[in-house]
């Protein structure tokens, strides 16, 4: 038997064992199919290394061995490595899943912000729409008095991490919200991310007017570049969740939102993660009033942070929708 006839003989039974290897969940059946399909593949591999060492498809029998031996006999992982792994693998390819749904979320945001600067550049008074009325009498002082920005000038140095764990409470409750609110279709959370924007862009309007825009949007991104696309990444959650309730799809809805709401609450829980960071920089740093220029460079570093987070979700994604090799697809290959 040479390469060609022994792959069109068993490439069904070797794309079997690769779906099995690529599901997260398996029933008991599917596990103990698993480890019989294991010990068979084991033997033709054997017999690959025999017959024909330097064909393809003995280095992809070889993979496909060491994977199901990396499963079934992997150590238990510690405390930090899940913590590592779910930092490094899982996160980011949850943020791959709900791509569009982030996408959604932060289009959401961006008209929210776009639409409050301009409207209040062109009357203040409409600021009081989207601020609170304390904000909005600083930022009308402000305005009168030509300040610069200085919100954070007065936090005495002893209560700096107190208010960064505040902030990081705070911005969690929000991203809460805009996670749980998924379940009314969508619409609460589309509520909260156009409400977090209609309130940036009526600040950044009054700053604007008043010569210190730079000052400004420089120092609300040294933490706003890791907080904001937090928050965006907790809407694009809760809109994920109430996807899979207005359009389960082929689905059971009951189905479809149990699978949905697992995804969700990983990016959930990467949030948390995000906003701690967003909290300590910006009860730490923030203060400290900076530079324009350092404070630009730090958040252009937080956001190549972030984007890195998405490039390595669609890198894990790509690899685990892989399929089976094609020379294994087609079997005309000669050997």
């Amino acid at each position: 038997m040479n390469a060609q006839q022994f792959t069109a003989k068993n490439r069904a039974l070797w794309s079997r064992l690769t779906e099995l290897l690529k599901k997260r969940r398996r029933t008991f059946d599917e596990t103990r199919e698993m480890g019989e399909l294991y010990r068979i593949v084991t033997e033709h591999l054997s017999l690959a290394q025999t017959e024909f060492p330097e064909h393809p498809i003995t280095a992809y029998l070889n993979q496909l061995v060491r994977d199901c031996h990396m499963l079934f006999y992997r150590p238990e992982k510690t405390r930090f490595q899940r913590l590592l792994q779910f930092l490094f693998r899982v996160f980011p390819e949850t943020l791959a899943r709900l791509g569009i749904p982030i996408l959604i979320a932060l289009g959401v945001f961006l008209a929210g912000t776009v639409i409050s600067f301009v409207m209040v550049t062109h009357n203040v008074k409409l600021a009081e729409m989207f601020l609170d009325p304390a904000t909005y009498q600083m930022a009308r002082y402000d305005l009168e008095n030509k300040q610069k920005f200085g919100n954070f000038d007065n936090i005495p140095e002893e209560y700096r991490v107190s208010v960064s764990f505040f902030i990081w409470y705070n911005n969690s409750r929000v991203s809460l919200y805009c996670f749980a609110l998924g379940i009314t279709l969508g619409l609460g959370t589309i509520y909260i991310l156009a409400s977090n924007g209609f309130m940036l862009g009526a600040l950044g309007a009054f700053y604007y007017l008043n010569g210190n825009f730079d000052d400004f949007i420089s120092l609300i991104m040294i933490h706003g570049s890791i907080e904001l696309p937090a928050i965006i990444i907790a809407g694009g959650a809760g809109l994920y969740i109430g996807s899979a309730i207005l359009l389960p799809g082929r689905q059971p809805r009951g189905v479809r939102l149990k699978n949905n709401a697992r995804d969700a609450f990983r990016a959930l829980a990467g949030v948390v993660f995000l906003l701690f960071i967003s909290g300590l920089i910006e009860g730490l740093i923030t203060p400290m009033k900076i530079a324009i220029n350092l404070r630009l460079f730090v958040a252009m570093i937080n956001t190549v942070f972030i984007l890195s987070y998405f490039l390595m979700g669609f890198v894990w994604k790509r690899k685990n929708e892989t399929g089976v090799p094609g020379f294994i697809k087609n079997p005309s290959v000669s050997s």
